[in-house]
């Protein structure tokens, strides 16, 4: 029984090594500048999960209502858009490097960085 449970455990691990193709996109809180009144607004919100796979990026629920940009290494916008449902994003194809991602809500941004 012991070997049985221990090849089922391997085999399984092996499996989800092999499929995993969409790279997460680890991103971290950024507060943007203060509203005029010196204070930051806070509310809770979750960090944005995205994942990657090659030109695609797949943006969760919880990025809706949120805009993701892209920027180069001198920090110009090369591609933006709002995210208004769940799902995939296709990136230009043109693109190829190193880029900061950002997502960004009214009060608060999350970045990153990918590459293509």
């Amino acid at each position: 029984m012991k070997k049985t449970l221990t090849i089922l455990f391997l085999a399984l691990s092996a499996a989800m090594t092999i499929n995993a193709d969409p790279i997460l996109v680890p991103v971290g809180p950024i507060v943007n500048p203060s509203d005029g009144n010196g204070e930051h607004q806070r509310s809770p919100i979750l960090v944005p999960v995205l994942y990657i796979d090659g030109y695609t990026l797949t943006a969760g629920d919880n990025t809706i209502g949120s805009t993701i940009r892209l920027l180069d290494a001198n920090d110009n916008v090369v591609f933006s858009t709002y995210v208004s449902i769940e799902g995939d994003i296709e990136l230009p194809a043109t693109l190829s490097g190193t880029y900061t991602i950002e997502v960004v809500f009214d009060n608060i941004t999350f970045a990153g960085e990918i590459g293509l």
